[in-house]
């Protein structure tokens, strides 16, 4: 009983500990916890499949403090087969690369583990969404796609997750190249 007494109040402890870690949401999104406590702008639960036809391309994220591009290419496993997604992040004003990585479809959403030229290990999460299920409008893109796609990025530290950051990406160029990663730069 006693055991069980404290297994309980371990994982209270530990639930107020990360509630007090996370941002929380701020009035203009709709949030909701995901499974591991992280608040988050959109509500998981309505993912769509992941648009695998429709991903490859130049993608922009902006929030009010940063630009960044994102190349993404449909590649497959040599050995087992399996559809991956190779992930190139380019810098937002001189579209130099700052990491790159591989990501896996998990619950129809792709979790790319990225690592930067200084050697930062961070993750990023793409989910699509219905335009009826965003809170927020679709972000303007200059190819129309079917979907509202969210990007999420989060670095860990040794205690766990350190920075969450949710965003909308919209599709520059149906290409992955820098070279279109620079005309974008130059239309703005």
């Amino acid at each position: 009983m006693l055991r069980k007494f404290f297994l309980i109040a371990l994982i209270c402890f530990h639930s107020l500990y990360v509630f007090a870690r996370v941002e929380t949401p701020s009035e203009n999104y709709t949030s909701m916890p995901l499974a591991d406590d992280r608040w988050v702008p959109w509500p998981w639960t309505l993912a769509r499949p992941f648009p695998w036809a429709d991903i490859k391309g130049l993608w922009k994220a902006e929030s009010s403090t940063m630009v960044t591009y994102f190349a993404f290419k449909v590649v497959r496993e040599k050995t087992t087969g399996i559809k991956q997604l190779y992930v190139k992040q380019f810098d937002g004003d001189t579209c130099q690369t700052i990491a790159s990585g591989v990501g896996i479809e998990r619950n129809q959403k792709v979790l790319a583990q990225m690592t930067s030229k200084s050697g930062m290990v961070y993750r990023v999460q793409l989910t699509a969404f219905d335009e009826k299920d965003s809170p927020r409008p679709p972000m303007k893109s200059n190819v129309p796609v079917q979907n509202v796609m969210v990007l999420s990025m989060d670095t860990l530290d040794e205690q766990g997750l350190d920075f969450v950051m949710h965003m909308q990406i919209g599709k520059v160029s149906l290409l992955v190249g820098q070279r279109d990663c620079i005309n974008d730069i130059k239309s703005r």
